[in-house]
């Protein structure tokens, strides 16, 4: 994959977060009688996932390269929590999802730069 496709995922990937982040701010903001959200929070949570699925980690790190896939997990949740936002008599079931996908990248962004560490230690012996 050249430099420009690359380039090009992560600013799909980061889109994708950041519409998740727009669609879950905006019942706050203009209520949940809107439905601009839903479509919002759909279209981020489908970039999202094709970025995670497009950019695996390609790295010598057997530890980092489990942690990326774990990663594609949260697009899944959040993938999931577009559809019961459409498709569900409760209306809070998409933010058990939502919150799902948080907790995994939370998770990913403390274990990884720990296991590329520890990984990075074992390879040189030190």
């Amino acid at each position: 994959m050249n430099t420009s496709t690359k380039t090009a995922l992560e600013w799909v990937l980061y889109l994708g977060l950041i519409l998740v982040a727009i669609g879950c701010l905006l019942p706050l903001i203009m209520g949940p009688r809107t439905e601009l959200y839903k479509y919002v929070f759909s279209a981020g949570a489908v970039l999202h996932l094709i970025g995670r699925i497009a950019l695996p980690y390609r790295g010598p790190y057997l530890r980092v390269k489990r942690l990326s896939r774990i990663l594609v997990w949260s697009g899944l949740f959040y993938c999931a929590g577009a559809f019961f936002m459409f498709y569900t008599t409760n209306p809070q079931d998409w933010l058990a999802f939502v919150l799902a996908g948080a907790v995994i990248q939370c998770y990913v962004s403390i274990v990884m730069p720990r296991a590329i560490r520890k990984s990075e230690q074992e390879r040189t012996g030190k």
